[in-house]
């Protein structure tokens, strides 16, 4: 209908609810739009109910990948079955790592993977690119979304201009809930037994504090229940959109020179070092001289990565650039392995942690991308080609980080020490008492509460690594002692 026809005198009940007079009725099966946000209010507030069973004053676990499913559910409802398949099982992928256990890391995947489920069930499916672009709005629309649907409904309240229903509902129900609660007043001064059961004893801290709490769910959850905007595929840089810096052809080769070299007088001085028996600066230790050149190594083989995509365009403009880039990058592989091999003889010496350890899968992975940024030189494929294999290649390694025990990992290393730190073992958590009880060092006098089997509360904090310690730990016979030499 090109305009709306009114008509004096007929009921507003009527007029909202012949839609079907209209000459644009919705398809069958359809919901009006007032219905759809109703039902999105009501979804909202299950959510809340069940965030509130799930996580109010409770220790987070598999209760997260319980409410995410929750969260699918209700932003997916309506949605075909047919099309829901590829979404939960994205959902449960990102579930896994949660579920083994709660860290900053697999909460990360659980979000994103929701993020993803929600958009590829409600969305066009257009490819990786776009449903990834739309997933990433999506995300970064937390917690601002709610904030602005909030303050639009409160301003719609505040300028609506008909206030007859709340009126009528006033003029109904004024008398009955006055009267009612007049006569609770008199039964429950008549009556001690009915004024226990009625009388309210309400925390006024504790209800403004699981108010926070459902405000704080609601401004997360409520995204996901809004209708998904329109967006653009995921844009990958073009193989010439990475900026020159006065790189040329004629530079490119004269630098790829230079900096063999350069790299190349670096890399024989480690082999005499490590392997040829070479001497150290006086006073210095080859632990000293490991830490010192771990980490810039690393910073000096991730600026050869940024050059190599930098001089890509001009590897066909010299028959001796191609040649020279690729032993570039052989070398700068080479120069990861002795920051790795630094690396370990200082962690021999002074033990393992976070950093440490991070810096080795760190180091493995700069070094693998700059091997395939070989590959792409040798093959003359283009910088997207590549920035998304490293891309893939990093996210693949950090779900799959998700599943390993570092804390135990690095309580295993360190009890190999002759003379460990046994405060910093026994503040890793603990995830570490499984490796501390394994290690059988007798000999070491652990502070009181230290290796003690993780605590589970319930189902809601369930986790599988908690629960594998614990288990082991209550299989294991303990050796190592806890308490002070001075204190017997």
């Amino acid at each position: 209908m090109a305009d709306d026809v009114v008509i004096a005198g007929v009921p507003r009940g009527i007029m909202r609810d012949a839609w079907w007079l209209g000459d644009e009725a919705p398809r069958p099966g359809a919901r009006p739009p007032e219905l759809a946000a109703q039902g999105r209010g009501f979804a909202l507030l299950a959510l809340l109910a069940t965030a509130d069973v799930l996580f109010w004053r409770q220790v987070p676990g598999v209760s997260l990948a319980v409410f995410a499913a929750a969260v699918l559910a209700a932003a997916a409802w309506g949605v075909p079955q047919r099309r829901l398949a590829g979404p939960v099982v994205l959902l449960a992928i990102g579930a896994l790592p949660v579920m083994d256990h709660v860290q900053a890391l697999s909460v990360a995947f659980l979000a994103t993977s929701l993020a993803g489920a929600v958009v590829l069930a409600r969305g066009p499916d257009n490819g990786l690119g776009s449903v990834t672009s739309r997933a990433a709005r999506l995300l970064a629309s937390l917690p601002f979304a709610g904030v602005r649907a909030g303050l639009r409904g409160l301003g719609g309240a505040v300028r609506r201009p008909r206030v007859t229903g709340r009126r009528r509902i006033l003029r109904d129900w004024a008398f009955p809930v006055g009267g009612t609660l007049v006569f609770a007043a008199l039964l429950m001064e008549a009556n001690p037994v009915l004024a226990r059961v009625l009388s309210l004893r309400l925390d006024v801290s504790e209800l403004a504090e699981r108010g926070l709490f459902w405000l704080g769910v609601a401004l997360m959850v409520w995204p996901f229940l809004a209708p998904l905007s329109e967006a653009q595929g995921l844009r990958m840089p073009k193989a010439g959109a990475l900026p020159r810096f006065g790189i040329n052809a004629a530079s490119t080769l004269r630098a790829l020179v230079m900096f063999n070299l350069l790299i190349g007088l670096q890399t024989l001085t480690d082999l005499s070092i490590f392997w040829g028996g070479a001497d150290l600066p006086r006073g210095m230790s080859h632990a000293a001289y490991a830490h010192r050149g771990a980490y810039p190594l690393l910073a000096t083989a991730l600026l050869a990565g940024g050059f190599a995509l930098a001089a890509r365009p001009f590897l066909s403009e010299h028959r001796l650039i191609r040649p020279l880039m690729l032993v570039w990058l052989a070398q700068n592989v080479a120069l990861c392995l002795s920051a790795l091999l630094r690396l370990d003889l200082y962690v021999a010496v002074y033990g393992l942690t976070y950093l440490r350890l991070h810096s080795f899968i760190w180091i493995g992975l700069v070094a693998a991308g700059l091997a395939m940024t070989g590959w792409q030189a040798a093959r003359d494929r283009s910088n997207t080609w590549l920035l998304a294999r490293c891309i893939g290649m990093g996210l693949a390694v950090l779900y799959l980080s998700c599943f390993v025990n570092f804390a135990g990992i690095i309580a295993a290393q360190n009890l190999t020490l002759p003379e460990p730190d046994v405060d910093y073992v026994c503040a890793l958590g603990p995830t570490a008492s499984a490796a501390i009880v394994a290690s059988g060092r007798s000999d070491l006098w652990l502070p009181s509460g230290c290796a003690e089997a993780p605590v589970i509360r319930g189902w809601r904090d369930w986790g599988f690594r908690n629960w594998r310690i614990a288990r082991y730990l209550a299989a294991t016979p303990r050796e190592v002692t806890h308490g002070h030499p001075d204190r017997g």
